[in-house]
Order: C-alpha cells, then structure tokens, then sequence
C-alpha cells in the first residue's frame, strides 16, 4: 500500500471520528428496525430459526414492560447464562431499554465460579435454560443481591415471543418512571481473566459498544451484507458484530458453537462475505479447497504469518489483523486492503479515537524498534473493573490503558507483539488467568505450591499445563509423587471447580519451583526445574502419562 493509501485511510478514520454515534443502543436498533423492518437480522441457521429487525424491536420493547413490572430498574444487573439462540439478545436489548445492565455467563461454569460472578457483579435476576433449573440450588453461599424470584427459566422452543412466560402480565403501565439510557449508561459488565487472578467484571457503557462497532464497520474494504458468527453469545464479539451488521443492513449468520472442520463448510453454505475467521479452521482447508465462497474479508485476529500466507494465497481473500482487547474494544488494525506480505507480523495503527504508545518499566515513552509495554487511551474504552480500585489503580497509567502485552513500533508506526507480560493463558479463543487454576489446586491438602502455564498446541493455539509441587514429608523414601496424589484425583477436583475450558490437559509433578527474591515462582525458568524423578507428564486427553 502506498504512502498516499495510507495517509487517505488515516484521513478516514478522522473523518469518522467526527460522525455522532447514536445515542443509545436500543435507539440504534430501533432505527435500524424502521429502515428494514421485515429484513432478517438474525439467522440460526442449523434450527432454521430467524430473526428479524422488527421483531427483535418489539419483541425486547415487550419483554422490558413485563422486567418492569417484575421490578427491574435502572442500574439493576441481569445475568444471562444461554447458548447461543434467539432470545439471548432480545434479553439484552429489553434489559438495555430499562437502563439495566446485563452480565453475560457462562453456560459451562462450575456453581463456585457462577456464585463468584453473580455476587461479584450485585446481579439481581439470572434468565437461564429450562433445563438447568437444578443449577441454583448448587450456588451457596446464595448471592446476596439476587432474587430467588427472580431467577428465570427459558425454554429453547418457546421462541422469542415465549420469554414472558414465567413474568407478570404487562397489561399494567409499569410503575416507574421511563428511563432513556444513554451513551455514558452501563450495558454490560463483561467479565475477562484478562489479567492475573480472578476475573474481573469491565463496565462497558453504550457508547463503548457503538464505537466499537463503528471501529469493526471501518475496517470493512466494501459494503456487505451477510456477516458470520460463531463465537458464543456470552463472549464478547457477537455484541459487537451484532451492531456491526445491523449498521450495515445486514444479516448475522449464527452457528450454535465453534467448529474448526465445518467452519469453512458454514460460510460457503451460507454465502456468508465477512466472517471473524479462526485459525483452527485453517485446518480444514484442503476439504473445502475447491467450494465457491462468497468472502470478501476475514478478521483474523492473532493469526501467525504463516497461516496469513497460506489463506491469501489459497483463497485470495484478504484478511485483515487488528489487536483488541475487552477493556480497549479496538485498539490497533491494519488499514482495509492491506497486502498480507507486507508488515506480515503487524497488527496495525492506532484505530478510531484511539492513541498508542510504548512505554518502558518507568513509563516513559520509548523508540521506534525497542521493545515495551503497549498502552491505549481514548474514547469509549471500559469504565473500569466492576468494584475493584485496586485493579483500577494498577491498570491506567493516568488516562492510558496498561495492556500489559510487550510490543515495538516501527519507524512507519506500524506496531507489532513481541511478547505477553501478564500470565494469561489463551485457549481456543478463551483467557483463562493461571492464578484462578492455581488457587483451585492449592486447595488439595498435599500440595504445597503448583503453576498453570500456556504450551503449544495444535488444534487450540494454547493449552493449560499443571506444574505441582508436593509436601517433602509425602515423598519420603523415595515415594512416587503420581502414588501420593493420582492424576485423576487431580482432574475430578478441577473439573468441579473450574469451567471446563479452563481444566488443565497437561499435569506434571516438580520437586522444587525456581523462585525469585521475592519468592515467587520464577515461570520463566519452569523448564529447567524438573529433575529426572519428576519428567513424566499426563495427558489427561489421552489418559496416560508419558
């Protein structure tokens, strides 16, 4: 891309930068909803349920009279712990309508963790399936803000039009005054192990979720109408690409879950002309070689150079790279069009009301090409983590957002991720924070001190690998660590404890963890720790060890 390509993309997001956003989300639907009426919005299309503009308007508008008359107001947090089908997101704009805030859960957490987020975010109702309905009297203690009354089934055949079910009949005028949320109002609290320790809730305001669909809109290297998804809903992405493809007049194309096989299948089936491709679906690439796509751009999101090279060159599509983050929404991409051999490893300049910069461990700016801590700072970004001022605290640096990733900028301002400074672990698109694991495991009475660490993997990009050290007294004689504590024990423990995405694969006893002068375990030397007693590791996959 030229000089002049560039300066004219730079000049466009300035531009933009002086477009108003719409002053609230259910104002941005309802006026999508009066240019496209009877348009799908939404297309499920393995049940073959849809959508449409219209009626996710009014089928929230009638959903938030009856959560009025049930008693929710303004500031009131809802939880939404569902798969991804059709009510989901009519919850979410009738709960935004009220000037609620909405806590997306999810569906696959274990009661510690549900009891953590519900008390965490002072949610005071929870929509969740039918099915699951036994799943609250496993929370103890019982979230002190949460309502018993309030927790409320959704059956999956019921359809959008059945969510009221189980509510008070909304015949009555609710007996609050109307409240019209704004861009600064809280949507949603939005969880993310982004950091070390337990996840923290980001307030995510109205005005974040626009602007972060007019930074993904931007980005676009020509109009389309046919979006694609398959991330869950509880995740952070289809927001966004919801909004995106209504601002576009399109339609989002919905998968029930991630698959790396059929992914390539969908969009071919379905002429889907933007998607936000994973790289396990490049796995798939020989079996769909020869299918006619309708893609006319893929986000890739942290895809390595190399499968970049192979996508372009075997699909000749482009795909576009960016760095975003929870608390950022958008903070870096790659102008649209970009050629993919160029700046390969680059994911982009600042975005739309956003400014970077690199900075040293005192915080000063440092040089093009020397490595440092990235740092973001602009409009719309989150609020802040939900009721945590000491996480607040360490994560700005005055206005500037510490992402606490390593990056170098180059001398054309492209900027680049040489490394990762918090420990987070990223598997298959999830952020798993290594202390939430080892605070689990510590409470195994033998083991005196364990480490969760990312290693490689194929098919996940990352997977979680148990470092444990045992109590010295337990291997007296000589004993076996694997005869004191089985792995199996191990696992069951975590998977009662922990999400399953979060459970580790690997598990490997240590006779002793390298430390720093602190006494902290030094990760970075975890390689060399294991001696030759201690080498075999499990597999819990595979059920053995090697």
């Amino acid at each position: 891309m030229s000089s002049s390509a560039l300066a004219a993309w730079k000049n466009k997001v300035i531009l933009a930068e002086q477009q108003p956003l719409p002053v609230s989300i259910p104002a941005f639907f309802d006026e999508a909803a009066a240019r496209n009426g009877d348009q799908v919005l939404l297309d499920f299309f393995e049940t073959g349920e849809r959508v449409t503009y219209a009626e996710l308007t009014s089928a929230s508008e009638r959903l938030a009279r009856r959560l009025s008359l049930l008693g929710i107001r303004a500031g009131m947090c809802v939880a939404v712990m569902l798969p991804n089908v059709p009510q989901w997101h009519v919850i979410w704009l009738a709960v935004l309508r009220l000037g609620a805030r909405v806590l997306p859960v999810n569906p696959t957490y274990t009661a510690r963790e549900l009891q953590y987020v519900l008390s965490d975010a002072q949610a005071v109702a929870w929509f969740l399936p039918a099915d699951r309905m036994d799943l609250p009297d496993s929370v103890s203690p019982w979230p002190g803000l949460l309502r018993r009354g309030w927790v409320i089934p959704v059956g999956e055949g019921t359809g959008i039009n059945g969510l009221d079910a189980e509510l008070p009949d909304a015949g009555a005028s609710p007996d609050a005054e109307a409240f019209s949320p704004d861009l600064k109002t809280t949507a949603n609290i939005q969880y993310t192990s982004g950091t070390t320790g337990f996840p923290k809730g980001c307030i995510l305001s109205h005005g974040y979720w626009l602007n972060l669909a007019q930074q993904a809109r931007l980005m676009h290297i020509e109009p389309m109408r046919r979006f694609f998804t398959a991330q869950p809903f509880y995740y952070m992405d289809p927001f966004w690409q919801l909004l995106m493809a209504a601002s576009s007049d399109g339609t989002l194309t919905v998968a029930r879950k991630i698959s790396g096989t059929k992914f390539l299948g969908w969009l071919a089936d379905n002429a889907i002309e933007w998607a936000q491709l994973p790289e396990i679906a490049l796995k798939s690439m020989d079996i769909h070689a020869d299918r006619r796509f309708s893609l006319r751009q893929v986000f890739t999101f942290g895809w390595g150079e190399s499968s970049r090279k192979r996508f372009v060159e075997r699909f000749r599509i482009p795909a576009t790279e960016s760095f975003g983050m929870t608390e950022i929404g958008l903070g870096l991409s790659m102008p649209p069009g970009w050629p993919a051999s160029d700046r390969a490893v680059s994911v982009g300049i600042a975005h739309l009301r956003r400014e970077a910069r690199i900075v040293d461990d005192q915080g000063r700016e440092v040089d093009a090409n020397t490595p440092g801590e990235l740092q973001i700072r602009g409009a719309w970004i989150f609020e802040g983590y939900f009721n945590k001022p000491e996480a607040n605290a360490a994560a700005f640096d005055g206005e500037w957002f510490r992402t606490g990733d390593a990056f170098e900028r180059d001398p054309g301002g492209f900027y680049r991720i040489v490394g990762r400074f918090k420990e987070m672990i990223r598997r298959s698109g999830e952020n798993i924070a290594a202390r939430e694991i080892e605070a689990v495991v510590r409470a195994i009475p033998e083991v005196l001190d364990c480490a969760a660490v990312p290693v490689s993997d194929e098919d996940r990009g990352e997977e979680v690998k148990l470092l444990i050290q045992l109590h010295t007294e337990l291997l007296a004689d000589g004993r076996d660590p694997r005869e004191v504590l089985a792995a199996d024990r191990i696992v069951r423990h975590c998977q009662a404890e922990l999400a399953p995405f979060k459970v580790p694969r690997y598990i490997q006893f240590i006779e002793e963890f390298p430390r720093t002068s602190s006494n902290k375990i030094a990760k970075h030397r975890l390689d060399q720790a294991a001696g030759p007693r201690f080498a075999a590791t499990f597999d819990r996959v595979a059920n053995v060890w090697r």
